[in-house]
């Protein structure tokens, strides 16, 4: 009897708990359509786009049966320009009868569909050219026997046949960014670290001022005469200290203990996870003022973070629907996962990644005002 009252009394606390119903009956459904739209609707294959100069157009319309975008260019001059302002992910040119490509390599799924496409088209190719040969040799050995044994013509005829004996292509392979034994965890590592540092900042600080609030500390500073906007600075640069801190044991962490590879500046990731971090910060800070308990505030993950890791590069992007690739520019995380990808991966320097830092910083300033305006909830002045 007392398990049935207990169970009761759950049951209606639940169906009072808005935020709870929709976590249990909403949110599933919401990040389900998401999964779905991303896996299964797409307006193309791959976002696998390939640099070409003379190339057999065999290897062309390969590369289409691929679903792989081309894009023809008059030199093979300048490769790793063409590959970083083109958004290429590898370029390929002929020379000497051999394949020459060059992958950019910063993304290992890509880099696979484009050396499978190769490879593909390279056997076929080649066991075409061996197919031309035979018959040429075919020929020839009957031409010989079609002659009479010491004629002086025979050994220029041969030598002719040997001349259109076609050489099967080599393919040589090189590298812009990382080596031939880069993996796709190679590529999240960078998503990783500024993953971790936007989740833990976000429920650190979202759940601190929770606490200033039901504690009473919030309610006493209200009744001073400071002003809302300095109290919502206080909490930032306090939290903000530690949000710092846990950047740099973050980031020192990965590179120097866990050999995560660096290619650019480690000052530049710092700088680009800490402001990562500030922007956790002012939206957990935001989001608490909608949350009455910790658990309220746990709540929130499944509709705030996951859809952030969704599009933070975890998934290529470029992969997906038109209209979710539109909607990941507004995910703070996929402007943290491009830059230190950028930086990390590619080397890239602060003149390449400057606007996904200046949106970042817009996306901080944005939420300082909602902080702030958030607060005549509390108090009107």
């Amino acid at each position: 009897m007392n398990a049935f009252y207990i169970a009761k009394r759950i049951f209606k606390q639940t169906i009072r708990d808005v935020r709870t119903l929709m976590l249990l009956l909403v949110a599933p459904l919401l990040i389900l359509t998401l999964l779905y739209y991303i896996f299964t609707v797409s307006d193309n294959t791959n976002g696998v786009k390939v640099g070409l100069h003379d190339v057999p157009q065999s290897l062309v319309n390969e590369l289409h049966g691929q679903d792989i975008t081309t894009e023809s260019f008059n030199n093979s001059q300048n490769i790793a320009h063409k590959i970083k302002e083109d958004n290429l992910t590898g370029f390929i040119y002929m020379e000497n009868d051999q394949l020459e490509v060059t992958f950019a390599n910063d993304n290992p799924t890509d880099r696979g569909v484009m050396s499978s496409a190769n490879q593909q088209w390279l056997m076929n190719h080649n066991m075409n050219q061996m197919k031309e040969n035979t018959e040429s040799l075919k020929e020839a050995l009957n031409h010989i026997k079609s002659q009479a044994a010491n004629n002086p013509e025979m050994a220029q005829s041969l030598s002719g046949n040997e001349q259109n004996v076609g050489k099967p292509i080599e393919m040589n392979t090189h590298y812009l960014y990382g080596s031939d034994d880069a993996t796709y965890f190679d590529m999240i590592n960078p998503i990783l670290i500024g993953f971790f540092v936007f989740f833990f900042t976000f429920l650190i600080s979202g759940i601190g001022l929770l606490k200033e609030r039901t504690s009473g500390t919030l309610e006493r500073l209200l009744a001073s005469p400071i002003k809302r906007s300095h109290i919502i600075y206080g909490y930032i640069m306090g939290y903000g200290m530690f949000s710092v801190i846990q950047t740099f044991v973050v980031v020192i962490y990965a590179i120097y203990v866990l050999n995560i590879a660096v290619e650019g500046s480690v000052w530049l990731v710092l700088a680009t996870t800490i402001l990562t971090a500030l922007v956790a910060l002012t939206f957990g800070i935001l989001l608490s003022t909608f949350a009455s308990s910790e658990f309220q505030m746990i709540q929130f993950i499944p509709l705030v973070i996951v859809p952030q890791v969704l599009f933070a590069g975890l998934i290529p992007v470029s992969s997906m629907n038109i209209g979710l690739q539109y909607f990941a520019h507004v995910m703070p995380l996929f402007y943290t996962g491009q830059a230190i990808q950028d930086v990390m991966i590619k080397g890239f320097g602060i003149q390449d990644i400057y606007i996904h830092l200046c949106v970042l910083f817009g996306i901080f300033v944005l939420l300082l005002i909602l902080n702030v305006l958030g607060m005549k909830r509390y108090r009107k002045v």
